[in-house]
């Protein structure tokens, strides 16, 4: 009886775990900055939501971090990188694993993830020259 329990609760942790779907649209954002501005205001933006920092590499450009538990989710596990685009601006991705898997979080990450988006705008804004 042990090892089916356990065996259904690891086949539950699996499934949350594959990603066979597509990042969505949402999760994927281009800013008219250089890519070390936008990796800059991306860390800022990640600290100033108090999220869990797991590790970040300034020369990947590369975040990786925990969103806290919810009252519908039990967190989430997101990756952020920026790469260089055309016209000396940046693409920022969000990639989103939850916590608990399908089975136990119900959320897809999206209310954050743009959270996290506005909060890179914002500290653009900050750093932008003003237009006269």
């Amino acid at each position: 009886m042990y090892s089916l329990r356990s065996l259904t609760l690891a086949a539950i942790l699996v499934a949350g775990m594959v990603g066979d779907e597509p990042a969505p649209e949402w999760s994927r954002k281009t800013f008219a900055a250089p890519p070390d501005q936008v990796y800059s205001a991306a860390v800022k933006s990640i600290a100033a939501q108090h999220h869990e920092v797991r590790s970040q590499d300034e020369t990947t450009k590369v975040v990786s971090f925990h969103v806290g538990t919810t009252a519908w989710s039990w967190g989430y596990n997101m990756v952020l990188k920026v790469v260089t685009a055309e016209n000396n601006s940046s693409n920022v991705s969000i990639e989103i694993a939850r916590s608990g898997g399908k089975a136990v979080s119900w959320g897809s990450g999206r209310k954050e993830v743009l959270k996290i988006f506005a909060g890179i705008e914002k500290e653009l804004a900050k750093t932008s020259p003003a237009i006269r």
